[in-house]
């Protein structure tokens, strides 16, 4: 689904306002990224109605991320950087199938580099982007970060980091909010240049 077909059938579903829209995409030509994204985080949309309404769309299931198991030996079929590059995450594989669930059906780029890789046909599951996040995050670095945890419970110079999402998620929110202006941070990223 291209990004404008997606913002119309937004419009004509009620879902999005012609000014929604016109921010959202406003805001794409500022910073990039995925319109639907954009939409989400501008809090237009919830990830879980945006999800439904792509899944409905493009006549996908929903994988319920919450509720499944995902075996390790599942999730070796595709190398970590693929999975969190294209966030994408493999569910089931049965008869040289593998099930993959992702946000974004249309991002052919991801499923041709898995079947690739994966040697195997794709078909494709819809989840939110939140869940993929947590998905991910938990199969890769919840083990990691315990681990972490235990071995830091002693140190008091911890520093937050701040993942690529919330990055992602912070200019946004620092405009609408009226904390900074674009040109103000045109300006000021001009100054790391």
């Amino acid at each position: 689904m291209e990004k404008a077909k997606l913002g119309q059938l937004l419009l004509k579903s009620n879902l999005l306002s012609d000014a929604q829209l016109k921010k959202a995409i406003d805001m794409q030509k500022v910073l990039g990224g995925k319109l639907g994204s954009i939409i989400v985080k501008l809090g237009f949309i919830s990830d879980d109605d945006l999800t439904k309404f792509l899944a409905k769309q493009e006549r996908l299931p929903i994988a319920d991320l919450s509720n499944l198991v995902i075996p390790k030996d599942l999730v070796k079929r595709v190398p970590k950087e693929v999975i969190e590059k294209h966030q994408v995450v493999p569910i089931h594989y049965k008869n040289g199938v593998l099930s993959l669930a992702m946000s974004d059906p249309t991002d052919f780029e991801a499923i041709e580099e898995v079947q690739f890789i994966a040697n195997c046909r794709v078909e494709v599951a819809m989840a939110s982007r939140a869940h993929l996040t947590r998905v991910i995050s938990e199969l890769f670095y919840e083990s990691k970060a315990q681990e972490k945890g235990a071995k830091d419970a002693g140190d008091e110079s911890k520093t937050v980091e701040i993942d690529e999402a919330m990055e992602k998620a912070l200019i946004p929110l620092l405009v609408e909010k009226g904390i900074i202006t674009y040109e103000e941070l045109r300006k000021k990223s001009a100054d790391f240049k």
